[in-house]
């Protein structure tokens, strides 16, 4: 006769394993709804039960999970602006904070025509805004093929219309004589001085998607070098940031171009979190 398994049942047994290993107990509960595709009502209702197998593979995922490897890496997505993302170890998992980002640049849009993502990863953000704004020129740039490859999977998956192009930073755009009425980036921001301060979950995301140099802004001074070569007149420059960057990133734009006045944005937690500004040369 075959076994079957309450899900509450196991959700316990999970969030007492992540627990003793000092995981987030909710981790339990996102779990079980990702891997076997249920809702938060069918978690409050109980009456869905697992079969062996199914209770084997969760058991399991649950142990990995208890090892610090991220949720998405064992369900194979992540949830981001509403739409579901394929996810890998080759990329950046999207922060619910990175939808912030996504949402100031729809919010700041003022029918301009065209942007560009640098360090797409995934594609979270450049998909999103293809999507979200319509009929505009997207292009997306990342120095990793496997990301890449990541990213077109997403675009496709989502029918998104979006340019992808291999590269560093500014530089496929400066190659190909591309301008584009916003630039937004997501890129490294962690000083490699942080390494030891990280916790486990967040060190399986792909090192080249985390770390830089200069405490953590050394992309962002040498995308902010090159503006001028791919910006058209009016455009919108939005940056994610670490929370003590700010003041810094303000600082060099206003040394290079001080004819303009970057603003700091913070996110739902508090901290400063975006610097935005419209260019003007």
């Amino acid at each position: 006769m075959m076994a079957y398994y309450n899900i509450q049942d196991l959700i316990k047994q999970g969030e007492l394993v992540l627990s003793q290993h000092d995981e987030p107990v909710i981790g339990a509960k996102y779990l079980m709804m990702d891997l076997f595709d249920l809702s938060h009502m069918d978690i409050l209702m109980g009456e869905q039960t697992l079969t062996e197998d199914e209770r084997s593979l969760y058991m399991s995922s649950i142990t990995q999970l208890s090892k610090h490897i991220p949720l998405a890496h064992l369900t194979g997505f992540q949830m981001f602006y509403d739409r579901k993302f394929i996810v890998t170890p080759d990329v950046l998992v999207p922060r619910n904070e990175t939808e912030e980002l996504v949402q100031l640049v729809i919010e700041k849009w003022h029918h301009r025509a065209s942007f560009v993502d640098i360090g797409t990863g995934s594609g979270a953000i450049a998909v999103s805004l293809a999507i979200e704004l319509s009929e505009v020129d997207a292009y997306a740039v990342d120095i990793s093929k496997k990301a890449l490859l990541v990213a077109r999977k997403n675009a496709a998956s989502l029918n998104a219309n979006v340019t992808f192009l291999e590269g560093d930073l500014l530089k496929p755009l400066i190659d190909n004589k591309i301008k584009v009425d916003c630039l937004v980036s997501n890129p490294p921001y962690i000083a490699t001085s942080e390494l030891k301060l990280m916790n486990e979950s967040a060190l399986h995301d792909p090192h080249i998607a985390l770390f830089a140099e200069d405490n953590g802004l050394a992309l962002y001074k040498r995308m902010i070098d090159d503006l001028p070569h791919i910006l058209n007149p009016n455009a919108l420059v939005v940056f994610e940031i670490g929370h003590a960057q700010g003041e810094s990133i303000k600082q060099y734009v206003a040394q290079l171009y001080p004819h303009i006045t970057p603003k700091i944005v913070q996110d739902i937690n508090g901290l400063d979190r975006i610097v935005w500004f419209e260019w003007c040369e």
